[in-house]
């Protein structure tokens, strides 16, 4: 350094290239975000059905606490979706996640309706065809399962793979295939005689 003005100089340089490469770091904090949004979205995109529809069977086809509860499942996966290991499955993780959910409001649906119940005493009558009875009695007998029987049946009636339905609730396979004939000759008998053990 020859005088005061080349230490400016250099100082000045050093400046600016800590501001270029905290704008560079502020840029890609940024795009990562943007990223896991993206990744989000699409996830979302790819599962919301399957969600909506294992929420739908927890609460006997009810769409508005079905829609609900798929909403605060995906809500509570967007804010711990830094507690997802890359390594794990996300359908899992999601699954696990909308069990957990479905559970949540359910006891919550039953503290409001004994609230309701003691206010009020009258319960309408609809008057359905054949099939709708058939389809309702369904329902009612898969909400008479327990609720971790419940959600392998839901899951197992919504078509998503053995292999997944393992690994969300923790099953090797001769047991969920154990756990299957099971549950659906406990819906049998629960169709057949109208109760479930």
């Amino acid at each position: 350094m020859k005088n005061i003005s080349d230490f400016v100089t250099i100082r000045k340089s050093l400046t600016l290239t800590g501001k270029k490469q905290k704008t560079e770091i502020d840029l890609n904090k940024n795009q990562d975000h943007a990223n896991e949004e993206e990744l989000f979205k699409a996830r979302f995109e790819e599962n919301k059905d399957v969600v909506f529809r294992l929420c739908l069977g927890y609460f006997q086809h009810d769409h508005s606490l079905a829609e609900d509860a798929m909403q605060e499942a995906f809500i509570k996966a967007w804010l711990n979706r830094k507690q997802f290991r890359d390594d794990a499955n996300w359908q899992t993780w999601i699954y696990r996640i909308t069990i957990n959910t479905c559970l949540l409001k359910i006891k919550q649906e039953k503290k409001e309706f004994e609230k309701a119940q003691a206010f009020s005493s009258e319960s309408p009558w609809e008057e359905n065809p054949e099939k709708e009875q058939s389809i309702k009695l369904m329902h009612t007998c898969i909400q008479k399962l327990k609720p971790e029987n419940r959600m392998l049946i839901l899951m197992v009636l919504e078509g998503i793979p053995y292999s997944t339905i393992e690994s969300t609730l923790g099953l090797s396979p001769e047991n969920l295939r154990v756990k299957i004939h099971r549950i659906k000759k406990e819906l049998n008998i629960c169709m057949t005689h109208g109760k479930s053990r």
